[in-house]
């Protein structure tokens, strides 16, 4: 009997001195035990190294690699670069695995070898600096070429939760450590996933298997930077791939649009907000209007909700490894996805496999 194939685990580690004994023992506890699992402490000036190293003593499966500080995605062309395994999986220093994640994806991108699957993804769940669930965010379920569908939804959602053949994680160049050096770090992910699907179809796992941290001080939480980087990395690919039709494009652009005004409105950035309303407005008014719209609701529901906090109960929140993994087993986050993204989708998903038969994927 052949032996099971080998998935590298890359882990990107600067000051995780707080989550990554956490993060390391959600990697081992996988129900997958053919694992390499790579640290790449990324010139830490904490503890995370050393507390790394007593880990990747007690488990030959780990092993770090201590580098000078070189930013996220040059760490984890590092980690692709180290690894000797034909499947890589990448995990952040502070997010989370469900115990099924490597075996539920690897069985989903095995299944579908013979149609050039690339990539797999998983849903995730947002949780806090407790692991506490805080959201779960609601998923698009896409599998073959899906192009179109992740300019506009960016459905992959976080950088823990890809699977990938590390040939084609190479034959796309890795992930490019330029943004950050440009002052626009925070979506490489995002745009190595562009690359993938540009190049393959991927496949989905719908279950929430990634537990995804979000807390201040985080990369994600710098709203200012993850407003301006999404806008930035939509148009890149934008404009490397002019065989979208422009409806297409402007559905993309007007998503990114509101994503960032969100941020900026959050950040009270009005030069910035003004700047990317008009943009919004230009590429998708009726979305604009469904925005303010929004807006207006929100606030109201927000006043509201505060004239009857006295009269709410509070309920503890679940912790991510306590909530079972299966799609809408946690109802009090349950978010509908809005008519106009499903529609959107449907129509895209139509491009996408028009697309795929133009480059021969079906």
């Amino acid at each position: 009997m052949d032996a099971p194939p080998i998935v590298g685990v890359v882990i990107p580690a600067y000051n995780a001195e707080r989550w990554i004994e956490r993060t390391l023992r959600s990697a081992l506890r996988q129900t997958y035990r053919a694992l390499e699992i790579l640290v790449v402490d990324d010139g830490s000036t904490d503890a995370t190294g050393a507390l790394a190293g007593s880990f990747a003593a007690a488990d030959a499966r780990v092993r770090v690699i201590s580098v000078s500080n070189g930013g996220v995605a040059s760490a984890r062309n590092l980690g692709i670069e180290q690894s000797t395994a034909p499947f890589i999986a990448f995990l952040d220093a502070d997010d989370l695995w469900h115990p099924t994640k490597i075996e539920r994806q690897l069985a989903s991108l095995t299944a579908a070898s013979g149609e050039g699957i690339a990539a797999t993804y998983a849903l995730h769940r947002v949780i806090d600096s407790e692991d506490r669930v805080v959201a779960r965010e609601h998923g698009f379920i896409c599998n073959g070429y899906a192009l179109a569908q992740l300019l506009y939804a960016k459905f992959i959602g976080n950088g823990s939760s890809l699977l990938v053949r590390r040939e084609a994680a190479v034959a796309v160049g890795g992930f490019d450590p330029t943004w950050a050096k440009r002052g626009l770090g925070g979506c490489e992910d995002l745009d190595f996933e562009l690359k993938l699907v540009a190049k393959y179809p991927i496949s989905a796992v719908p279950h929430f298997l990634v537990g995804y941290r979000v807390y201040p001080g985080n990369m994600s939480s710098d709203r200012l930077r993850m407003g301006r980087a999404i806008v930035a990395t939509v148009e890149r690919h934008l404009c490397e791939h002019a065989e979208l039709p422009s409806w297409a494009a402007m559905k993309a652009r007007a998503a990114a649009n509101e994503y960032a005004l969100c941020q900026f409105l959050a950040e009270r950035r009005w030069d910035m907000v003004a700047l990317n309303a008009a943009k919004l407005f230009r590429n998708d008014a009726h979305r604009a209007l469904d925005f303010i719209g929004g807006l207006t609701a929100r606030k109201v529901r927000k006043s509201f909700d505060r004239g009857r906090a006295s009269q709410t109960q509070s309920y503890e929140l679940p912790v991510f490894d306590d909530v079972r993994p299966e799609p809408k087993s946690d109802g009090i986050f349950a978010i509908d996805e809005a008519r106009r993204d499903l529609m959107n989708m449907a129509r895209l998903a139509q491009l996408d496999a028009a697309l795929a038969k133009q480059l021969g994927f079906a």
